[in-house]
C-alpha cells in the first residue's frame, strides 16, 4: 500500500458523510473533557460557587414565603380587627429549622425589615460570587480554545506534503475557524450544563425534603424530557455534521476564489463563480434550517412537558390547600423550589442543540488531529553525519503518488559532490518529483537515495533538510518585509549576510530602490513585487542558508531576459563547491551544467554533457532542435 493510499484512508473527505454513533459521541465528549484536567482547581471553585448560589436562591425562596406568610397574617388581623399574632415554623424531615412568634405591628415590621435585608444581602453576595465564577469560566474556556487552536496548527504544519496535495486548504482553515467556534460555544455550554445539573440536584433534593409525594409528582416528567433530548439530539448531530462539511467546502471555495482572482477576471468567470458560491451557501442555509426546525420543535415540546408537570403539581397542591392539609407558606415554598428545579432542567434541553453541533465539529477536529504526521508516514532516522560532501546516488528509485500509477520507474543516477547536473525532458516526466524525494518530502516506494553513501532514510529529517535549499517553480513569499522573507531560511542571519545573499542573487539593486528598502512590505504571497523580483528574493533566501545541496526547479521561469541573465550570472557563482540540481525547460539556461540528465516517463533516458548529448542525436537533441527552431 502506497503512502498516499495510507493517508487517503484517514482523510477528512472519507469521513464527510459518516454518521456519528453514540459511543463515538461519548468518546468525543471524553476527549474534550480531558482538556479540563489542568483546570481542576478552577472547576472545583466554580462548582462550590454554584452550590453556594443554589443555596442562596433556595434561601431567598424561603425568605419570600415567610414574607408571604407575614402579609397573610397582617391581612387576617386587619380583616378580623385583631392584633397581629403569627408563628413562623419550618420542619424538614423531622428537623425544626426555625420556630418563633411575632405580636403586634412593631414585631411584624421588624421581621419584614430583617427578611428584606437578609434577601438583599444574599443577592449582593451572590452577585459577587457570580462575577468571580463567570470570570474564571471564561478564562478557562479561552485557554482551552487557545490550546486547541495551537494543537491544530502545530499538527497541520507537521503533515506530510501529500496531505496538502490531497486536502483543500479551506477545509483545514474551517476546522480552526468554524469548528473551533462551535466548540467554544459547547465548552461554555458544557460548563453551564454541569452547573445546571448541580442546581437541579440541589433543588430537587430540597423538594423531596419539603414533601416527597409532591416532589415525586413534579419530577416524573424528567425521564420524558431526557428521552426528548436524546431523540432530537441525534437529528441535530447529523445535520450539524453535514453543515460542518459544507462550511469547509465553501471556505475552501472562497480561499481559491481570492487567490485566483486574477485568473477569474482574465477569463471572465465572475458570474460563474458567483453562481457556484450561491449554490454552496444555499446548501449551508438548508443545513442550518434543518437544525433550526428540529430546535424549534424541540423547545416547545420541552416547554409543554415541563409546564404540564408543574400544572399537575399546582392543581394537586390547590386541592390540599383547600382541604387545609397544606399552608400557604408550604405551597409557595414548594412552588418556588419547583420553578427553580425546572429552570436548570429546561436549560439541559435548550442547550442540546449547541452540544450536538459541537460533537459534530469535535469529530472533524479530532479526525484532523488524528491524521498521521510526516514522521508517521515517511519515518525519520537519527544520523547526522558531518561533514557532508554532497554526493547523491539514486539506486533503482521507484515512486508513485497513487497505486498503479508510477511516476518514477527505476531511476539510477549518481551525482558527484560539487557537481551541477540539469534535469530536462518532457513535462510530466518526473523531474520535479525526483528532486522532491531528496529532502524526503515523500517516501520512495522502492530503491534508495544515498547522500555520501548513507541512505537518506537513516538521516534525521530536520538535519537532512538543513543541508538543502530549494527554489521551487512556484515562488512562495510570506506577508512581511523583504528582509523577513530572505531571513526565513536562516533566522539568526546578520544584516550583512542578508545583503550578501541578496547581492549573490542579483536582488540587492532593486531592493534598495524600494520605498523602505529591505523593510518594504511585500504583501500576501509577495503581490507587491513583480514575478522576477519575487524569484530573486526566493533565490537569495536559498543562498543565505549556504546549503551543501541546491535544488532549482525552474528557478528562472518567471524572469525576463535581463533578469534571467542576472540570475544566470548569480547561479554560476553560488553553485561553486556545492551539489546543484537544476530543472529547466529552456535548454539555453543549462548548457553550462557539468552533466544533463534526460528523464522521459519516469526513466533516465540519457545523461552526459550538452556536447555529448547533442552529438548523440537522441532525445536531448530533438528537444534542443524543437526549441531553437521555433
Amino acid at each position: 500500500m502506497s503512502h498516499y493510499k495510507i493517508l487517503k484512508e484517514g482523510s477528512l473527505k472519507n469521513t464527510d458523510k459518516k454518521i456519528i454513533t453514540d459511543p463515538e459521541a461519548r468518546e468525543i465528549i471524553f476527549r474534550l473533557a480531558r482538556y479540563f484536567k489542568d483546570y481542576k482547581l478552577i472547576l472545583i471553585v466554580t462548582l462550590i460557587a454554584t452550590v453556594f448560589v443554589s443555596l442562596v436562591d433556595s434561601s431567598v425562596i424561603f425568605a419570600t414565603t415567610m414574607v408571604i406568610e407575614l402579609f397573610s397574617a397582617i391581612g387576617h388581623a386587619i380583616a378580623t380587627n385583631t392584633t397581629i399574632n403569627h408563628t413562623f415554623s419550618r420542619v424538614v424531615i423531622g428537623i425544626e429549622l426555625w420556630n418563633f412568634s411575632i405580636k403586634g405591628s412593631d414585631g411584624a415590621l421588624r421581621v419584614l425589615w430583617l427578611l428584606s435585608g437578609f434577601a438583599v444581602g444574599l443577592v449582593i453576595v451572590k452577585g459577587g460570587i457570580h462575577f468571580i465564577k463567570e470570570l474564571l469560566l471564561w478564562k478557562t474556556t479561552h485557554r482551552i480554545l487557545m490550546r486547541l487552536k495551537e494543537q491544530l496548527f502545530n499538527r497541520i504544519v507537521l503533515f506530510p506534503l501529500s496531505t496538502f496535495d490531497r486536502e483543500k486548504s479551506g477545509e483545514m482553515l474551517s476546522r480552526i475557524t468554524f469548528d473551533v467556534t462551535q466548540l467554544e460555544n459547547a465548552i461554555r455550554t458544557g460548563i453551564l450544563l454541569i452547573k445546571s445539573f448541580i442546581e437541579a440536584i440541589i433543588f430537587v433534593s430540597i423538594l423531596f425534603l419539603i414533601n416527597w409525594e409532591l416532589a415525586l409528582m413534579g419530577v416524573c416528567v424528567f425521564p420524558i424530557s431526557a428521552m426528548m433530548i436524546k431523540l432530537f439530539g441525534e437529528s441535530i448531530r447529523r445535520f450539524s455534521g453535514a453543515m460542518s462539511v459544507n462550511v469547509a467546502d465553501y471556505t475552501s471555495f472562497l480561499s481559491e476564489a481570492i487567490t485566483g482572482a486574477k485568473v477569474i477576471k482574465a477569463f471572465g468567470r465572475e458570474r460563474a463563480k458567483q453562481k457556484k458560491f450561491k449554490t454552496k451557501i444555499l446548501l449551508n442555509f438548508n443545513h442550518a434550517m434543518n437544525i433550526a426546525k428540529v430546535d424549534a420543535v424541540h423547545s416547545p415540546i420541552q416547554e409543554f412537558i415541563s409546564t404540564t408537570g408543574m400544572v399537575a403539581v399546582m392543581v394537586f397542591c390547590g386541592h390540599r390547600l383547600a382541604a387545609g392539609s397544606m399552608t400557604l407558606g408550604d405551597l409557595m415554598a414548594f412552588i418556588g423550589m419547583l420553578v427553580l428545579a425546572y429552570k436548570p432542567i429546561k436549560k439541559l434541553g435548550n442547550t442540546n442543540t449547541i452540544i450536538q453541533r459541537a460533537i459534530a465539529s469535535g469529530s472533524q477536529i479530532f479526525r484532523l488531529l488524528d491524521m498521521p504526521d510526516e514522521a508517521e508516514i515517511i519515518g525519520t532516522g537519527s544520523q547526522k553525519p558531518s561533514p557532508v560532501q554532497g554526493e547523491l546516488n539514486f539506486r533503482n528509485v521507484k515512486f508513485s503518488y497513487f497505486d498503479n500509477v508510477p511516476v518514477l520507474r527505476g531511476i539510477n543516477l549518481k551525482i558527484n559532490a560539487g557537481e551541477t547536473i540539469a534535469l530536462v525532458g518532457p513535462s510530466g516526466g518526473g523531474k520535479s518529483t525526483t528532486i522532491s524525494l531528496i529532502p524526503r518530502f515523500y517516501p520512495i516506494d522502492n530503491g534508495s537515495i544515498e547522500l555520501d553513501s548513507v541512505d537518506i532514510a537513516n538521516f534525521d529529517v530536520a538535519y537532512l533538510r538543513s543541508l538543502i535549499s530549494i527554489v521551487p517553480q512556484e515562488t512562495i513569499l510570506f506577508a512581511g518585509t523583504v528582509e523577513e522573507n530572505i531571513r526565513f531560511s536562516k533566522p539568526d542571519a546578520t544584516n550583512a549576510e542578508i545583503e550578501d545573499a541578496a547581492k549573490a542573487a542579483n536582488a540587492h539593486a532593486f531592493i534598495i530602490g524600494l520605498p523602505d528598502k529591505y523593510e518594504t512590505e511585500v504583501g500576501e504571497r509577495g503581490v507587491q513585487l513583480s514575478g522576477g523580483q519575487r524569484q530573486r528574493i526566493a533565490i537569495a533566501r536559498a543562498v543565505l542558508r549556504d546549503p551543501r545541496i541546491l535544488l532549482l526547479d525552474e528557478a528562472t521561469s518567471s524572469l525576463d531576459t535581463e533578469s534571467e541573465r542576472l540570475i544566470q550570472d548569480a547561479l554560476e557563482k553560488i553553485r561553486q563547491n556545492r551539489t546543484t540540481i537544476i530543472i529547466a525547460h529552456r535548454l539555453s539556461t543549462i548548457q553550462s551544467a557539468d552533466r544533463i540528465a534526460v528523464i522521459v516517463e519516469g526513466e533516465l533516458a540519457e545523461i552526459g554533457s550538452h556536447k555529448e548529448l547533442y552529438t548523440k542525436d537522441g532525445v536531448y537533441r530533438k528537444l534542443h532542435e524543437m526549441q531553437f527552431s521555433s
